[in-house]
């Protein structure tokens, strides 16, 4: 091309690519940074030089930061208080089955109509033939296979057998929790069972919160206890904005199918520094259990730099208000058993050095070594309750999906 017929850009033009202003154009050719052509009347410049120029601020502007607020119906988490779409998380715990406030949670019409405590909510039945293939599967897993990892495996296993999983309209995707969330329960080993009496169906009990027990330990699933079980199942059910669940409304607004949205949350719940805090609030109450003064236990974490797991809680300042919920409810169905004992021992060491609270996840610690549970027994009960708020999270995303706003910025080497 002829250079007189070269296009060029006005210092307006230039101004507005560099996102300056007009006399900044001016400080740049002062400076040599841009080469000015033509007359002093009619400033041009090179379009790829400002352009190199543009590309060249760009590598060292770092974007602000943007809080993501993300608008929810569901949950409410304030100082001393958690409320499920505007009823007491910590009442629901003593007044309503899981199986209640899960429907509760995704605004299932019935629930909505009579009341989260008041409804009878549908049975939580998976496919007899979709539980057959998850426990065959589950039982060639490695025989010291965490519940956990167990979980994420079965719901791949029930998520294959499902042709209709891709349905993200409300009715359907409410009928896949239910019969998800029953499957991971069945598909479980049975604790104390070994080879084909481990992977025998049953008739289902009447609640969810029956079976899991039974899946978990050989303890005999008295009403007490098993309202325990249920009763903690509820205040996990959900708990605002969680790594998890973040990760599952970012997997629902690409429109993941329930169990990948399921899988998604799972995966973020084995996490060091989410879900596995109440396995390593379980390890320390073995140690305590075993004989090992508490104050023993808790400084040796101390002095690796360890936080104490299953104490303080980043959304709640003071204390996380379900803990006190489900320790006076393990008190009252397992007041006798040695993990209480030693629960009081490590609450009294912490109380009297003004170390934090206790938050739920020592309270489900406390009660899966009271209860005889498998170890692992917390996780799993944490990750089956947290599918009903995954399940309403992802819903809320199937309609309305969020705008995730960020970027990547790269530091890597350039050539």
């Amino acid at each position: 091309m002829n250079a007189s017929k070269r296009p060029f850009l006005t210092a307006a033009e230039a101004a507005e690519r560099l996102g300056v202003k007009l006399d900044t154009i001016y400080a740049y050719v002062s400076r040599g940074l841009l080469k000015r052509l033509g007359s002093d009347k009619e400033s041009r410049f090179d379009p790829a030089q400002v352009e190199r120029l543009a590309m060249k601020g760009r590598r060292n502007v770092v974007p602000k930061p943007q809080a993501l607020v993300i608008t929810t119906e569901l949950t409410e988490v304030t100082e001393g208080a958690v409320h499920y779409r505007g009823q007491s998380a910590l009442e629901l715990a003593r007044t309503a089955t899981f199986e209640q406030v899960a429907e509760w949670l995704w605004a299932v019409p019935q629930a909505a109509e009579e009341g989260a405590c008041s409804h009878a909510p549908q049975a939580f039945i998976a496919p007899k033939a979709a539980v057959t293939l998850a426990r065959s599967v589950s039982a060639a897993l490695p025989v010291d296979a965490a519940p956990l990892e167990r979980l994420r495996v079965i719901a791949s296993v029930l998520g294959s057998t499902d042709p209709l999983r891709y349905d993200t309209s409300p009715g359907p995707v409410v009928a896949t929790a239910r019969a998800l969330i029953a499957g991971l329960v069945e598909g479980l080993p049975r604790a104390g069972a070994t080879g084909s009496a481990a992977r025998a169906a049953s008739a289902p009990p009447d609640g969810l919160a029956q079976r899991l027990f039974t899946q978990l330990t050989a303890v005999r699933p008295t009403a007490a206890r098993v309202r325990v079980l249920d009763a903690a199942m509820v205040l996990c059910a959900d708990h605002a904005l969680s790594p998890s669940t973040l990760a599952v409304r970012i997997a629902a607004a690409q429109r993941a199918d329930p169990y990948g949205v399921v899988q998604t949350g799972l995966g973020a719940l084995s996490g060091a520094l989410h879900g596995a805090a109440s396995l390593s609030a379980e390890e320390l109450m073995a140690e305590v259990e075993a004989g090992t003064d508490p104050a023993q236990v808790i400084g040796a974490r101390l002095r690796r730099g360890e936080r104490i797991p299953g104490f303080g809680h980043t959304l709640h300042q003071k204390a996380d208000p379900r803990a006190p919920v489900l320790l006076e409810l393990v008190r009252e169905s397992f007041g006798s058993k040695r993990a209480v004992s030693a629960a009081d021992q490590v609450l009294t060491v912490m109380r009297a050095r003004g170390l934090p609270a206790p938050n739920i996840d020592f309270a489900l610690a406390v009660f899966v070594r009271a209860a005889g549970m498998v170890h692992g027994a917390s996780e799993a009960i944490m990750a089956i309750a947290r599918i009903a708020g995954w399940i309403a999270h992802a819903l809320e995303e199937y309609r309305a999906p969020t705008k995730f706003p960020w970027q990547a910025l790269y530091v890597g080497p350039r050539s």
